[in-house]
């Protein structure tokens, strides 16, 4: 619900937009027409070269919307007018604004964008040489232009002030700030404190002069590394006298970005997440991979990216990675963010909606996996291992073969010319003892009984070893009988969870039926006893029936390290939930923001992502030594056996007591005759 709303808050600023859009022509017209606003001057002409290079400027840059202001009052109208023409003419939209609009606070509409975590305000009205402005500038996913005409009046300062204030920080990637002046020393009033140009701005001064009639520009990239260093600038190109030179430039200069990866040694405030500190021993120890295993890949990365930047970290500790609190606050990581009271962390967190709110992810880095590994149940605890050696039809050839070796026999008895010590009944004995490889208890005297009697027992042999070997593998072999969350409720094993805040969370926001009925079934109705250390989880995983809820990569460690090769056979897993994305944060209008991106995505695209991946995220443990090994046979294995037992027990001792009455019945009945 809250991510549509989002959606038709931005479908509404850009209707807004299109409505200024199809405005700006007769504002532009009304600006011409107030005289009070913009006087005739008595400079020269600009000619046709200073607008056709503002519009080859900002088409190199994919400009198509451009905000003209127009801050001094000696501008002739003629100028105007011939820039408005080539911007139209070029299809990029123009929305004048001149000092007096910018004053005009009556129609101003505070955005909503910052308002879970307001940033704290830097820009302070005096009603002077700084005082509030109607500039305001959504964040439109789009390239902006904005061109600020003479930019040395103390309208144009003030909104550069503004502009970089960090409630504001207008000076962004996709804003492409251009300023006019006809006088170098203009760039002086730059090194203002207040006005802190950052690295990931687009904002070039175009110096321009016009002697004898020539025409001649210098484009120059302007930045400053903080707020209280001095601009750095970087000349584009000079003598520009047309369209074609200033593109031939732009192309030649590139990103103005790369030119910029030297912060001189300037310090941020970061943090990083320990979880574990009673188990924490050194972020560069490989010997505890799965504790905290998130802040240890990403550190690597971090500290390289100091080194590429030239730049050092104040780092705070904490234990939690923050999520959201009753009152609406959060707690651990995210609340230090909430307060701006980091700039990035040194590590990469969950891109979830609640934290985009506070915060900007910048490049995302690893993916962790969380599952309920487990492993499957011995096929004796979930089937009858008893009936499964033989297949249905090797069943019914037994069951033939009793009964003809039965028939036969009772046959010889009725026909043979020698007298036998045994009753009709003895057949079945005889029968079911040589299938048991029990023996016989009576001698038979003629060739004839005795061939029956080899070959009976010869057959007996052969199916009861086959039967024999086939359950020893049984008793070995785990079940296939869990493929899903589903079957996983309906299992005997437990389940136990890692007692990580995010599982808690996850679990209850989860919209899966099959989730919430396994989490209401054998989590929640369990207590918290369930929440287990890895350590433990594992352990009783490898020892009973037992799932265990884990992060996969910290399960495979201690797999590797505790588990013997049988045991890694038959590891299943399965993920209730799938977790986001990890990514580095950083706070709300961080002017910083797009450098650090480039970099990170730098690392990515030369393997030190996957390097750092390798190196401390252990793989699925392979099954290399099959499936055998000694197995104990418990009741479990044994309950089909005693169940046989205890029938047979429970039917001799009833036809114990049938035999025992069914006697002093007749005793007592005589006694009566």
């Amino acid at each position: 619900m809250k991510v549509q709303l989002i959606r038709w808050h931005r479908l509404l600023q850009l209707l807004l937009l299109l409505l200024v859009v199809n405005a700006w022509p007769r504002c532009v017209s009304a600006s011409w027409q107030d005289s009070s606003n913009i006087r005739v001057g008595a400079a020269a002409p600009w000619g046709n070269q200073l607008p056709d290079m503002l519009v080859a400027y900002y088409r190199h840059h994919g400009v198509h919307s451009l905000i003209l202001v127009v801050c001094h009052t000696d501008i002739a109208d003629a100028r105007l007018r011939m820039l408005w023409q080539h911007f139209n003419l070029n299809n990029i939209y123009v929305q004048v604004s001149t000092e007096q609009t910018l004053r005009d606070l009556r129609h101003v509409v505070a955005l909503d964008e910052l308002r879970e975590a307001p940033p704290p305000q830097s820009f302070n009205a005096n009603n002077s040489s700084h005082w509030q402005t109607s500039f305001q500038l959504p964040m439109l996913p789009y390239k902006l232009g904005i061109l600020l005409l003479e930019f040395s009046s103390s309208c144009a300062q003030n909104l550069l002030r503004w502009s970089a204030a960090t409630e504001h920080n207008y000076f962004t990637t996709n804003r492409f700030w251009l300023l006019l002046t006809e006088d170098l020393g203009d760039i002086d009033l730059l090194h203002d404190a207040e006005t802190f140009i950052p690295p990931d701005s687009e904002l070039r001064v175009l110096h321009y002069s016009q002697e004898e009639g020539n025409f001649s520009a210098s484009l120059i990239d302007l930045y400053k590394v903080a707020a209280w260093k001095p601009p750095k600038q970087t000349l584009v190109g000079q003598h520009l006298r047309s369209a074609r030179h200033i593109s031939h430039a732009l192309r030649h200069f590139g990103s103005a970005i790369t030119y910029r990866q030297n912060l001189e040694g300037i310090v941020f405030n970061t943090a990083i997440v320990i979880a574990f500190p009673d188990l924490f021993t050194n972020i560069e120890d490989l010997s505890l991979r799965h504790i905290d295993t998130i802040s240890k890949v990403n550190h690597r990365l971090m500290v390289e990216l100091a080194n590429r930047l030239n730049m050092s970290y104040n780092t705070y500790q904490t234990v939690n990675y923050g999520w959201r609190q009753a009152n609406g606050s959060f707690d651990g990581l995210m609340g230090r963010f909430q307060r701006y009271e980091l700039d990035f962390a040194q590590l990469a967190i969950f891109m979830r909606l609640d934290r985009i709110a506070l915060c900007d992810f910048v490049a995302e880095t690893y993916r962790v996996r969380a599952g309920i590994m487990f492993r499957q149940p011995p096929l004796s605890a979930v089937a009858n291992i008893f009936a499964m050696p033989f297949e249905n039809d090797v069943w019914a050839s037994i069951l033939f073969l009793l009964i003809i070796t039965t028939v036969v026999l009772v046959l010889e008895l009725l026909f043979s010319p020698h007298t036998h010590d045994m009753a009709y009944m003895d057949t079945l004995n005889f029968v079911w003892g040589a299938m048991c490889q029990q023996g016989f208890y009576v001698e038979v005297r003629n060739r004839s009984a005795r061939i029956i009697v080899f070959t009976t027992f010869v057959a007996a042999l052969f199916l009861f070893t086959s039967f024999s070997a086939n359950i020893v593998a049984l008793l070995q072999s785990p079940s296939d009988s869990i493929k899903s969350l589903a079957d996983l409720g309906q299992s005997p094993l437990e389940i136990g969870v890692q007692d990580t805040q995010y599982n808690k969370i996850y679990f209850t926001e989860s919209t899966d039926p099959v989730t919430k009925n396994l989490y209401h079934k054998k989590i929640a109705s369990k207590g918290d006893h369930v929440y287990m250390r890895p350590i433990l989880g594992m352990e009783k995983m490898r020892t009973g029936l037992f799932a265990y809820q884990v992060e996969l990569q910290a399960g495979y460690q201690i797999v590797s390290d505790t588990f013997s090769e049988p045991e890694k056979c038959g590891l299943m897993e399965l993920e209730p939930f799938q977790l986001p994305m990890l990514a580095i944060p950083t706070r709300k209008n961080f002017p910083y923001k797009e450098l650090i991106r480039r970099q990170l995505r730098w690392q990515r695209e030369v393997s030190l992502v996957n390097r750092e991946d390798r190196k401390w995220i252990p793989q699925k443990p392979k099954c290399e030594g099959g499936m055998g090994g000694f197995v104990s046979i418990g009741l479990t294995e044994c309950r089909y056996a005693l169940g046989i037992f205890g029938c047979g027990a429970a039917a001799s001792f009833g036809v114990f007591l049938w035999e025992f009455i069914l006697k002093h019945f007749r005793g007592v009945v005589r006694m009566r005759h």
